[in-house]
């Protein structure tokens, strides 16, 4: 339990009041974990740190349930790899995670890609990659992986938005989208003020293996863009180009 005796107070389900993404990071390399611990805690995440398959258990045994919403795997790690812990999680009768698995690697072809899937993982992340993007990952992954957990209904700057109903209310006004629109609003309302880059955003939308190119989602957001003019004193879409988009609250 030696990952225990670094870290006194592994993460709850809560933190005060306020619910938030927990994540388990599973990375030996001290310096990119350093940066990912930071980077999850500034984005509103409580995050533990294992540095091995023997730390990650003993996290993930120090909780008598699925305390973690996504763990966020390296590939290559000290003893057991990646996907070996990963495989253990899934099918083990006494631990059976059935949260989301994030893999990081340095591998991007179809064969590691394949065997990281089955072994149980649910998405990858080809390193280097951008900040906003590991993070983007990790809500869209949490999303779709504890649908129960995310509020049906959210406020954002006084537009109700309504999950269930794939709708949005604001004033006396009420707009409604396809499956596809709603899915990249929402991505983009989770993400409000983050520039997403437009791979991000195809990735979580249409899947890693989709082979959606990027002018199918700028005509995507050439239609929501119409749909939400009557919210254009609350919020927008913005974009930077050739990288990706963004909503933001409307500062006039």
């Amino acid at each position: 339990m030696t990952a225990l005796n670094k870290h006194k107070n592994p993460i709850l389900k809560q933190i005060g009041k306020e619910f938030v993404l927990r994540v388990l990071l599973v990375e030996d390399n001290e310096k990119l974990g350093g940066i990912l611990r930071q980077l999850l805690e500034n984005n509103g995440s409580a995050a533990d740190w294992a540095k091995d398959a023997s730390e990650a258990y003993a996290y993930i045994d120090y909780h008598w349930e699925n305390v973690y919403d996504v763990i966020v795997l390296d590939w290559m790690l000290p003893g057991q790899s990646g996907p070996e812990i990963c495989a253990a999680l899934r099918q083990s009768k006494r631990r059976r995670y059935d949260g989301g698995i994030l893999f990081l690697t340095a591998r991007d072809s179809l064969e590691d890609k394949i065997i990281g899937l089955e072994a149980g993982g649910d998405d990858y992340l080809v390193k280097p990659f951008e900040n906003a993007e590991f993070i983007a990952r990790l809500r869209a992954l949490y999303r779709r992986k504890s649908k129960p957990y995310v509020d049906n209904v959210m406020n954002v700057a006084g537009v109700i938005v309504n999950r269930v109903e794939q709708t949005v209310y604001y004033k006396e006004t009420e707009i409604r989208f396809s499956n596809r629109e709603f899915e990249i609003l929402d991505l983009l309302l989770i993400n409000i003020g983050n520039l997403l880059p437009r791979n991000t955003i195809i990735d979580c939308v249409w899947g890693c293996e989709s082979d959606v190119s990027s002018a199918n989602l700028d005509a995507y957001i050439y239609i929501l863009r119409k749909k939400i003019a009557p919210l254009r004193n609350v919020l927008r879409i913005t974009s930077r180009k050739g990288v990706g988009y963004k909503i933001e609250e409307n500062a006039n």
